[in-house]
């Protein structure tokens, strides 16, 4: 086998050499296996707040211009929240606040303001259905101190655990 010298470091040869050669690569690089994101392990916004699931029956409310959604929580912090909802249409609306009510009516916290962080189309098992089943995330903005309360009472009464 025939050696070969590499001049950055001079007692290493060959292919694995040692040293770490994604330093030396070209930062600007993209191909298909180079990620496209800079790395989405690190990412932007990182949840400082704990999500719990929440007990069956649990409901959000979500008001636009014309309508009104009602999706199923699926989990929740201090944060922001998940959940699930269907349309009819791929038509997306602007929704302004949301509210969170159980089922029961023993509990609800109206006109929340909030951004969405996502919106994603989950499996439909059946082609022939016009109907769309949505996962919906969100983050809250600007908590009033009553909202911020009930938040906190909805926490410690109406959740499960860790999700």
């Amino acid at each position: 086998m025939m050696e070969t010298e590499n001049r950055d470091y001079p007692n290493i040869s060959g292919r694995r050499s040692g040293h770490n050669r994604r330093a030396f690569a070209d930062p600007n690089y993209r191909s298909i296996e180079k990620r496209v994101t800079a790395d989405r392990r690190k990412g932007l916004q990182k949840r400082t707040d704990k999500r719990y699931r929440v007990k069956d029956l649990t409901f959000v409310k979500l008001r636009s211009e014309s309508e009104i959604e009602i999706g199923q929580l699926l989990d929740i912090s201090k944060e922001g929240l998940a959940f699930r909802y269907f349309i009819d249409n791929k038509q997306s609306r602007k929704y302004h606040d949301l509210g969170l009510f159980l089922s029961g009516g023993g509990f609800s916290i109206d006109r929340i303001p909030f951004r969405a962080v996502s919106n994603i189309e989950l499996a439909n098992n059946s082609q022939f259905s016009t109907i769309i089943l949505k996962r919906y995330g969100v983050q809250f903005e600007k908590l009033t101190p009553d909202q911020t309360n009930r938040l906190d009472h909805f926490l410690l009464n109406y959740t499960l655990g860790e999700a």
